[in-house]
């Protein structure tokens, strides 16, 4: 039996679809009834049987960061992909970050190593990972001094208990995946850069980032899990983009005007101090900085690993793009 934590969030729902439609029958967990609408929606709009690919799906009620409630979810199970995490740049999050990313990935690995999982892979992220090499690679080791968001420490932290457990004798994997690119997530995410995009934006950031199709990301962990690779981290980034060309690139493909003027680091300043009077819009120093940057991130290992060709970026925003008319039907 394969478990699957964060099954109720975008990586972790397109991962049950993919285990689901490979014939696998996997158990994954959830905190509330609420939480599965998102991940029934996908199952719903991307399959043509959805109710028989969710009957075999083993759901049980469980929080990670609750331990004792963990204890039955282990029964049987031999590997786990472990995708739950929380995501948030707000600063008054330090305290649930530590919780859910920390703490929560502890608890599954205390268990892990008392039921003797065969394998246990870990989604982190590029947020973990040092800044300073061009491009950066899984030897970009992290580094103190530089400025990191609490998010970024925490998933930094989340690496090192699950190090400290494959030296505790787990098997274990990590991949650091860059912003990814999936569908029926409205409200987070490239989501809710879609909806803006839609109702009209004129500005666009100057950086850059690396992105990655969230169908990328599910094959290769399910082909990490499959192989005999262990002990090892796989940076999992598409290619790397300017904020200018993703948004335009979306634009395009809903019909909409892309933006057109470069967003001045002065403007940007009142944003963020109106969102830190607020508690909206960008209420993070980090997550501002991030709209300013453009890091470059390689996945030449994770090729040479798995010989693995990416999904084209035209490909992936035409896929998230008609997904999102799908939905809204627009």
């Amino acid at each position: 039996m394969i478990l699957v934590t964060g099954g109720t969030g975008l990586t972790g729902s397109h991962l049950l679809l993919y285990l689901t439609r490979k014939g696998e029958t996997v158990r994954a967990i959830y905190r509330s009834p609420q939480s599965l609408n998102k991940t029934k929606n996908l199952f719903r709009y991307y399959s043509a049987e959805p109710d028989k690919l969710w009957q075999q799906i083993d759901w049980i009620q469980a929080d990670i960061t609750d331990i004792t409630s963990l204890e039955p979810v282990f029964e049987g199970v031999t590997g786990i992909y472990h995708t739950a995490a929380k995501v948030s740049f707000k600063p008054g999050d330090k305290e649930i970050l530590m919780q859910t990313n920390v703490e929560g990935t502890a608890n599954l690995l205390h268990l892990s190593i008392e039921h003797k999982i065969k394998k246990f892979l870990h989604v982190s992220s590029i947020a973990a990972l040092g800044t300073y090499d061009n491009p950066v690679t899984e030897r970009t080791h992290w580094n103190w001094k530089e400025k990191h968001s609490d998010y970024a420490v925490s998933k930094y932290l989340s690496e090192m208990e699950v190090w400290r457990a494959g030296q505790e004798g787990v098997p274990v994997v990590i991949i650091n995946p860059s912003v990814i690119l999936g569908a029926y997530f409205w409200d987070n995410g490239i989501g809710k850069i879609i909806q803006k995009i839609h109702k009209g934006m004129r500005f666009y950031p100057p950086g850059g980032n690396g992105f990655v199709d969230v169908w990328d990301v599910v094959k290769i962990m399910y082909e990490l899990m499959k192989r005999d690779i262990t002990n090892q981290s796989f940076i999992v980034s598409g290619y790397d983009k300017s904020y200018k060309e993703l948004l335009t690139a979306i634009a395009k493909a809903t019909g909409k005007q892309p933006p057109k003027y470069k967003l001045p680091r002065f403007a940007a300043e009142i944003v963020y101090w109106a969102g830190r009077l607020t508690g909206r819009g960008i209420t993070s120093r980090a997550l501002l900085n991030t709209l300013f940057q453009h890091p470059h991130y390689s996945s030449q290992k994770i090729i040479d690993e798995l010989d693995y060709r990416f999904i084209p970026f035209e490909a992936s925003i035409q896929n998230l793009t008609e997904q999102y008319r799908k939905f809204f039907k627009k």
